[in-house]
């Protein structure tokens, strides 16, 4: 790693305040001593540096170096002859009462933007839902945000929180609002088993013209025995296609099988799956053997089995490239917050913070995340765009 504090000059960030200052600031102006678009520029950079609460953030922001918080865009203080900061309860008022809603889908279309295409021209989405342990809604329930991550870059570029007396799965279609419909570039969305609803299939297949990609348990049980007894007479031929690794002591091997949709009652099914995932110990010995049955809505032109395996792995990269990555990065679960839009706006902080180190090449958030809290210059480069 290179200190980017010696191009710091160099670093043209105006295209991300212009993109933070769209959020609107809902306070008077009168007596207005910081202005919004500052205010969460310099939040982003303290996450960044690995602040995971409103305290970190003012300790963070108050060690900020002058030449950072000018190019953050502070604004110069003729009595102290320097340019000024906020408070804690300054950043944490304000950040507690902005659209929280408004910051997501500003956020997760730049991230969105920034995070390169697969090479085929397809973006390939994974759905799924989080909750913030710390974290209360006004109604005495926990928080609970629904986000859509593009794999396999790990780049969340969508979040909506899932009101209280609801769940996720209500929330597709306001969770992909955001996300443009375009004619050369497919759209295919990844879930889990819970996601496997008919209302959500028409609405990604026949109100947006995506590809899903579902998985199937018994929740639905007549599905599941359509599918089953579908995908029952591949499984005594060879897969379609195999995958072995082997790693931390033990050999995984993946064979799926796919075929058509013709018979399976369900909206848009173009072809229904089987994977088979043996794990084996480094003497060859089974130690376990689990089927994911699985239906798309995709073409055999579109999607093979080798696509179907590896849309269906990487869709989990949600919970190892994001979840858990909030987690033991800015300790997610452990933050209380229970006032207004902080739990969702801090949630938004951290994504835009894990998809900027993501997108610039960084693997390591968490020792990453230290390097900049040694100099918080060196964030200036993930931020230009």
């Amino acid at each position: 790693m290179s200190n980017a504090a010696e191009g710091e000059g160099e670093c043209d960030i105006t295209g991300l305040l212009e993109v933070l200052g769209k959020v609107t600031d809902r306070r008077s102006a009168r007596g207005r001593i910081y202005e919004l678009v500052f205010l969460l520029a310099v939040s982003l950079v303290a996450v960044l540096a690995g602040a995971s609460n409103f305290r970190q953030i003012g300790d963070q922001v108050a060690d900020f170096p002058q030449s950072l918080l000018r190019k953050l865009g502070a604004k110069w203080c003729y009595f102290r002859c320097m340019f000024g900061w906020p408070s804690e309860c300054t950043i944490r008022r304000v950040l507690e009462s902005i659209d929280a809603d408004e910051l997501d889908l500003v956020a997760g279309a730049w991230l969105r933007e920034q995070a390169d295409r697969d090479e085929d021209g397809m973006m390939v989405l994974a759905m799924d839902g989080k909750v913030l342990r710390g974290a209360w809604t006004d109604e005495n329930d926990q928080f609970t945000v629904f986000s859509a991550m593009i794999h396999p870059v790990g780049v969340t570029v969508a979040q909506v929180h899932v009101p209280a007396g609801t769940n996720e799965i209500t929330q597709v279609e306001t969770l992909l609002t955001g996300v443009p419909e375009t004619a050369d570039k497919r759209v295919v969305v990844t879930m889990d088993a819970a996601h496997t609803q008919r209302e959500t299939a028409e609405y990604l297949v026949a109100g947006r013209g995506f590809d899903y990609v579902m998985t199937i348990k018994g929740h639905q049980p007549h599905l599941l025995e359509s599918v089953f007894r579908k995908c029952l007479p591949l499984l005594r031929d060879s897969p379609d296609h195999v995958v072995q690794e082997r790693g931390h002591g033990r050999i995984n091997h993946w064979s799926t099988w796919i075929t058509d949709a013709n018979g399976i009652d369900f909206p848009h099914a173009r072809q229904v799956g089987c994977i088979r995932r043996e794990i084996f110990n480094l003497a060859g010995e089974r130690i376990s053997k689990e089927h994911a049955w699985i239906a798309t809505s995709s073409a055999p032109t579109d999607t093979t089995a080798g696509d179907l395996h590896r849309h269906v792995r990487h869709h989990w990269g949600i919970e190892n490239k994001s979840h858990y990555v909030r987690d033991t990065t800015w300790r997610e679960d452990t933050h209380q917050a229970y006032t207004g839009s902080g739990p969702q706006v801090m949630a938004t902080l951290r994504n835009m913070a894990s998809g900027l180190l993501r997108l610039n090449g960084f693997i390591t958030i968490k020792q990453t995340t230290e390097w900049i809290c040694r100099d918080r210059t060196r964030a200036l480069p993930l931020l230009v765009t």
